[in-house]
């Protein structure tokens, strides 16, 4: 039976549990496509951990923070000018905000403090710091593309 190798693309389902208690699952419908050996966007720290597994199998693996979304920097933490936010915007400290950014861009940040003039926002994601647990389950193998005629 085939085992999973660097480079595979393959199907997986998993439940991702964050050190705060948050649990995030796949739709048991719509299992998410991977490929072995890379990074992926929604499974942080996933990397060679499917390697070896066949179809059925499932693995369950800690993710320390450093490998999952990184320390927190203290350099993402910084006063910025309130103009920087929507004039109407409510900014609770502890709470997210929308905050632009040059070329009509924005970013999401959380407010740690208002003044009359500047906010002090926390840039960093916001599972920092944070590591997490993966259940994960091979459910199939992508099929190889047909070679271009």
């Amino acid at each position: 039976m085939r085992t999973s190798q660097v480079g595979d693309r393959v199907l997986v389902h998993f439940v991702k549990r964050y050190a705060d208690g948050v649990v995030r699952t796949s739709p048991d419908a719509a299992p998410l496509g991977v490929t072995v050996g890379t990074r992926h966007p929604r499974l942080p720290g996933l990397v060679g951990e499917l390697v070896g597994l066949r179809a059925g199998d499932s693995a369950r693996f800690t993710v320390p923070a450093d490998r999952a979304f990184g320390a927190t920097n203290p350099a993402r933490v910084v006063f910025v000018s309130r103009t920087r936010f929507a004039a109407d915007a409510t900014l609770t400290p502890g709470q997210p905000a929308r905050m632009r950014l040059a070329g009509g861009r924005s970013r999401r940040v959380r407010v740690i403090e208002v003044r009359s003039k500047e906010v002090l926002v926390d840039a960093n994601h916001p599972r920092c710091g944070q590591g997490l647990e993966f259940e994960v389950r091979l459910v199939a193998f992508e099929p190889e593309p047909a070679p271009a005629s």
